[in-house]
């Protein structure tokens, strides 16, 4: 064996560990029922609007259960490099905050993430666990969290600014009445 052999098997050992440790989880999994996706993002969200997407709670157990689910503030050493944590729980809310599952069955959850216009929540990056607890299962209370990422726009949701609209319709009602008043006028000094 020459110089390079213990090179040509690390390098996929190293590629398969990288590979793991790169790719977002798909679900979090725990004693019969697991969470999906694991990680969930939601980029540029404007200043007074919200945003949906799904996430899916899914009892594997012969057994019914009962999940509640919330929202949840990372501890400051679990939270993703370049975030931070979300200022306020109640940006989230859960179409469902109580999931009951009969056995070996799913059911899907709409979370609405929604900013508020007034603040200073543009232009940043935040985290939130979204978090499903299961009713007592046994003597052990389980939680399993998909991780959101959510990033802010520094531009802020507008409707039609009816002031605006108003002030143009305004100029040109005038402008189309002084020349109307002026056409005789105007043919002169045109022609």
């Amino acid at each position: 064996m020459n110089g390079n052999g213990w090179l040509k098997r690390v390098i996929p050992v190293l590629l398969a560990i990288l590979t793991l440790y790169a790719t977002p989880a798909l679900a979090q999994e725990a004693e019969g029922w697991a969470i999906s996706p694991g990680e969930a993002r939601v980029d540029g969200l404007l200043l007074g609007e919200s945003a949906n997407f799904s996430v899916t709670v899914i009892n594997n157990e012969d057994s019914p259960l009962t999940f509640t689910m919330s929202a949840e503030i990372p501890e400051a050493d679990k939270l993703r490099p370049g975030h931070e944590p979300i200022p306020d729980t109640n940006w989230i809310t859960f179409d469902v905050p109580l999931v009951e599952l009969d056995a070996y069955s799913r059911q899907e959850v709409i979370v609405t993430v929604a900013i508020p216009s007034n603040g200073d929540w543009g232009g940043r990056n935040y985290e939130c666990w979204l978090r499903a607890t299961s009713e007592a299962m046994g003597i052990l209370q389980v939680e399993l969290d998909c991780r959101l990422l959510l990033s802010t726009s520094a531009a802020y949701a507008r409707g039609i600014d009816w002031t605006l609209v108003g002030v143009i319709a305004g100029v040109v009602v005038v402008a189309v009445a002084m020349i109307y008043s002026n056409r005789r006028t105007i043919k002169k000094w045109a022609g």
